[in-house]
């Protein structure tokens, strides 16, 4: 495989990965001012989802009317408040949708694993009077070590790479 075959592949499986995790979301059918009509696969015979989205929005600011039909899959939205926060409350509604339920075995193993990694910054960050945290710590390890490997050993990309990660966790949030 040369090198044009395999970034049109790379490409090609990116997208197919990106519609994957982007389907199922919520499709906009009908739009007029002040009112949205939406459709989301989840919802088709799902008479609990509705429920519980229905409560969640009635509850927003700004909406004023809203209508679940679980047999079509639609969501009715009369509001009052502009339509660049409706899309927020959308993509909020969606994203939550999206993640696990914290009693599910994985939910509460990712929240536990969260909270632990909160918890070890917490303590770096008072034992060392805010002078360093665990992203800090983290991306000093790798940067040692990558840099090593780089010059000793000749190893490429695991180096560079390490070099990498240790920028990309002092530039991100923990």
């Amino acid at each position: 495989m040369n090198y044009l075959t395999g970034l049109a592949l790379g490409v090609s499986a990116g997208h197919k990965l990106h519609q994957l995790l982007q389907g199922g979301g919520f499709t906009l059918v009908h739009a007029m001012p002040a009112r949205r009509r939406y459709r989301h696969d989840d919802l088709l015979d799902n008479r609990e989802l509705a429920l519980q989205w229905e409560q969640h929005l009635r509850q927003i600011q700004g909406i004023t009317q809203v209508k679940i039909t679980p047999e079509t899959g639609s969501i009715l939205l009369l509001y009052t408040c502009r339509d660049e926060y409706l899309d927020l409350v959308m993509d909020d509604l969606s994203r939550r949708h999206k993640m696990p339920d914290p009693r599910a075995g994985y939910g509460r193993l990712g929240m536990n694993i969260r909270g632990l990694g909160r918890q070890v910054n917490r303590n770096i960050v008072k034992n060392t009077d805010q002078l360093l945290d665990l992203r800090t710590i983290l991306a000093g390890l790798m940067f040692v070590s990558g840099a090593a490997k780089m010059w000793t050993l000749g190893q490429r990309p695991s180096g560079p790479q390490m070099v990498w990660w240790a920028y990309s966790l002092l530039k991100g949030r923990y």
